[in-house]
């Protein structure tokens, strides 16, 4: 056993291992208030936890964007995280689930392959200087990198030019900024901001499209001529498409039955295809090609505020995005879209490379750490750049104690207003909104849930996304759909459908009532831990699915966060189960994996209980509740 560094308890080793990678301003209070003590000696749950909460009692319930002068592009609501953040820890997602294997079409302005699109595993060496790279350099070091491009596609100009080593796809110039924005949305692993604003298919393949014409302009029928391609010849099938994101739209509003970009699209979802499109950002009650298509998947937008949040159901204080709206019909049936909804501001996304702006943004962000006494701070805390490094922590991460110098405050202010200007949340990234944001967001839940169960159809993946979505009940049923996107619920919902690995499987976490527990307990060895003298409280079911793991145990402060101790039953289908009786209470745990790439374990919070509680750590525990 080893000792927690603060509070001097015993702890498995491998806690503390895990325990290392606290969240930056926790792990700063910590330094102060513990002379000598380093992240490095890691920090037990338990004292993680007393900070986690001593610091989330202390943020404000109102933004504090305004405090600043000038004031920032985003709302924050403690000093000490004056961030964006990411979409992955506001609307948590299947972490075990990435889109590998299932590729998305992208039709769009155009297209970077930024160095988030390339394939995590393939990644080694040291990070270069990305803005001292010439764009001829950019190509070089990006082609190095094994990108997930399926292959790219420029339909531009009434021609059709295929390959990678095309000039389009490495220009550079403005109009490729959208299609690079939406696809990293989709398909961004994080590399540039070390994993933290990865999206959630970040092991998707891509297939981006370009159509339009200069300036970025797309008239309806460049639309349709990217979707004539991907049905010509069955490209759609050659690549393995199953989805398409559509972030644009058409010249005019019309009849979908009249309309050859809805019919196109039509014929590709009978395909096969799951298609999801903006609603677009006007406010109107109007819908253009192809948003108004009822084989089409029509997502509009949330504003979350920019707020952590820890459960599934939605805060009141969330207001809807200005999106598009309206009715269609099909086969006497009156369809309202939206149908889903999903996050549309404070989204951070990448700044496009080989690009003036990316040189700005990243002098800004090192003007910033000096200016606010990055330097000075790590001096205080023994936290050098070295050891930052070491512990995976970032000095420009986005996190940082407002504290405007005393010195120059001219030379500050204008760094602040040229921060607002780019939206700045990184040294190479900022926060973009809109439907082409959140339908984003969609589409990398849909590859997520295609990887989790590849014979789901276009019906079963609509359903699926809706019936698990949040509702909205505070705002108008023709605004919303059927709500807000649950990635995690969603992939769950996907695995327990027809084709499915896990189907007639209960969801982890949640209560049996005792004819299912006799059920399964008479079907197989499945554990059942009891807490003494507890016959009438609840029992839990707690699984996930980890076919490659070797050992899964569930850990939490009722057994001391002791792995091997509460151990799972695997069974054939690579589903890992158990019973845990407890006393009334809310309980933090995890679960502990040991597999061939982490022989002595890890841990990872449930990815079906949507109930999560700040944990001091870079990620959340998971919560059980027993009342």
């Amino acid at each position: 056993m080893s000792l927690c560094p603060r509070c001097g308890i015993d702890y498995d080793p491998r806690i503390l291992a895990q325990s290392r990678i606290l969240r930056l301003p926790i792990a700063q209070r910590v330094a102060q208030e513990n002379p000598g003590w380093h992240p490095a000696q890691g920090l037990c749950p338990s004292c993680a936890q007393h900070y986690a909460d001593l610091f989330a009692s202390q943020r404000s319930a109102h933004s504090l964007h305004t405090t600043t002068t000038p004031p920032t592009t985003a709302p924050y609501y403690h000093p000490a995280e004056e961030t964006v953040w990411s979409q992955t820890e506001r609307l948590p997602d299947y972490t075990t689930f990435t889109g590998r294997g299932v590729t998305v079409a992208f039709l769009d302005s155009g297209y970077y392959p930024h160095p988030d699109l390339c394939t995590s595993a393939t990644w080694t060496g040291t990070m270069p200087m990305w803005t001292e790279l010439t764009p001829p350099q950019w190509q070089t070091k990006l082609m190095d990198m094994d990108m997930r491009l399926a292959h790219y596609v420029d339909l531009t100009d009434h021609q059709e030019r295929v390959g990678l080593d095309q000039p389009s796809l490495w220009d550079g110039a403005g109009d490729s900024w959208h299609g690079q924005m939406t696809s990293t949305l989709v398909a961004g692993n994080g590399l540039l901001s070390g994993g933290r604003y990865r999206s959630y298919a970040a092991d998707a393949t891509l297939l981006p499209i370009k159509i339009g014409r200069g300036g970025g302009r797309i008239p309806e029928e460049d639309i349709l001529r990217g979707l004539e391609w991907l049905l010509r010849d069955d490209n759609w099938a050659r690549y393995n498409v199953r989805v398409l994101n559509l972030s644009v739209g058409g010249d005019f509003v019309q009849a979908w039955q009249n309309n050859p970009v809805c019919l196109a699209a039509a014929a590709l979802a009978q395909r096969g295809v799951l298609i999801a499109a903006a609603a677009g950002n006007s406010g109107k009650e109007e819908l253009k090609a192809p948003a108004q298509t009822p084989a089409v998947l029509t997502v509009g937008g949330v504003d979350d505020q920019n707020r952590l949040w820890t459960a599934p159901t939605v805060p009141s204080a969330f207001s809807l995005y200005h999106h598009n709206y309206g009715t269609v019909q099909e086969n006497g049936k009156v369809l309202r879209k939206p149908e889903l909804l999903a996050l549309g501001r404070w989204l951070p996304a990448p700044i496009l490379p080989v690009s003036p702006l990316l040189r700005e943004v990243a002098a800004l962000g090192e003007l910033r750490r000096v200016l606010l006494g990055y330097d000075e701070q790590a001096t205080a805390l023994d936290l050098s750049a070295a050891s930052l490094a070491a512990t995976a922590y970032d000095p420009a991460d986005g996190f940082a104690v407002y504290r405007p110098p005393s010195w120059m405050p001219d030379v500050w202010h204008g760094v602040r207003q040229r921060m607002n200007a780019h939206k700045w949340v990184h040294p190479y990234y900022q926060h973009v909104d809109g439907t082409s944001v959140a339908v984003a967001q969609v589409s990398a839940v849909a590859a997520q849930m295609l990887e989790a169960n590849a014979r789901l159809t276009v019906a079963q993946i609509r359903t699926l996304l809706q019936t698990t979505a949040s509702a909205l009940p505070d705002h108008p049923a023709k605004l919303t759909g059927a709500g807000l996107l649950q990635p995690y619920a969603a992939v769950a919902a996907a695995l327990r459908a027809a084709g499915g690995p896990l189907v007639g499987y209960p969801q982890s976490a949640t209560i049996l009532p005792a004819s299912e527990l006799h059920k399964w307990r008479t079907q197989g060895r499945v554990p059942l831990w009891q807490m003494p003298n507890l016959d009438d409280a609840p029992i839990i079911y707690v699984g996930i699915y980890a076919p490659a793991a070797q050992r899964v145990s569930v850990i939490g402060p009722w057994n001391d966060w002791l792995p091997d101790y509460h151990t799972l039953q695997s069974t054939l289908q690579g589903w890992w189960h158990a019973f845990i009786q407890l006393p009334p209470g809310h309980y933090p745990y995890r679960l502990w994996i040991e597999d061939a790439a982490h022989p002595q374990g890890h841990w990872l919070a449930d990815p079906e209980n949507p109930l999560r509680a700040e944990s001091g750590y870079g990620t959340n525990h998971s919560v059980l509740t027993v009342n």
